[in-house]
């Protein structure tokens, strides 16, 4: 058996760390964030309703108006025909939203979200049924299975659309503004954290003995 002396083992603390944290999970993905300060930043609706970006004091959010008896659906962008979203899961999918005309929600799909792949869908509402209200609410759900079900890994790893559904009226009535769209990776368990310090610790011992 050959032993190499870790004096001289080609191994840096910068690189040890980088793939502790890559083995671990906890490098973290980058949040998708949609704040409509500029423009609608390729958010668009289905046929059933009609898209408006709105600035208040220099903020931005989006209206979104019924027309017709069809479902009006929030499109949010993949980037492409299909995207990765593994990295999403067990992350969060949130939005702003609030009633701009003071309809009564009469319908109960508003907060619908479905996401689909080629293998199917699955869909979850994730807003009270007495929802939008006339004041802005922060609407949260898990992407997790235990929320979604358990084709939701396969789905969002070869994720081909991605809607939410904003009917909350029973006809062409209700108009709704929605406003800080965000889908959040998870966060890394403590274990992982905790994998990363103790290798972050070893690489300093090694650092320290090679300097010695």
């Amino acid at each position: 058996m050959i032993r190499i002396p870790l004096a001289t083992t080609p191994i840096t603390a910068v690189g040890l760390a980088l793939a502790l944290a890559l083995s671990t999970g906890a490098s973290h993905a980058a949040d998708l964030r949609y704040s409509f300060h500029g423009d609608a930043q390729g958010v668009t609706v289905t046929s059933g309703g009609v898209l408006t970006h709105v600035v208040e004091d220099d903020n931005g959010y989006l209206s979104v108006a019924d027309i017709d008896n069809e479902d009006m659906l929030l499109v949010i962008p993949l980037g492409g025909a299909t995207a990765d979203w593994s990295s999403y899961l067990g992350g969060k999918l949130s939005f702003d939203g609030r009633s701009l005309n003071g309809d009564l929600p009469s319908w109960p799909s508003f907060g619908l979200l479905t996401l689909t792949s080629a293998a199917g869908s699955v869909s979850f509402d994730f807003v009270p049924s007495n929802h939008p209200a006339a004041d802005w609410i922060r609407y949260t759900v898990q992407l997790d299975a235990a929320t979604f079900g358990p084709a939701l890994p396969s789905i969002l790893a070869a994720l081909t659309s991605a809607t939410i559904n904003l009917e909350s009226g029973n006809g062409p009535i209700e108009v709704v503004g929605i406003d800080n769209l965000r889908i959040t990776a998870a966060v890394p368990e403590p274990q992982s954290w905790a994998l990363l310090l103790a290798g972050l610790g070893v690489a300093g011992a090694i650092a320290r003995r090679r300097r010695d």
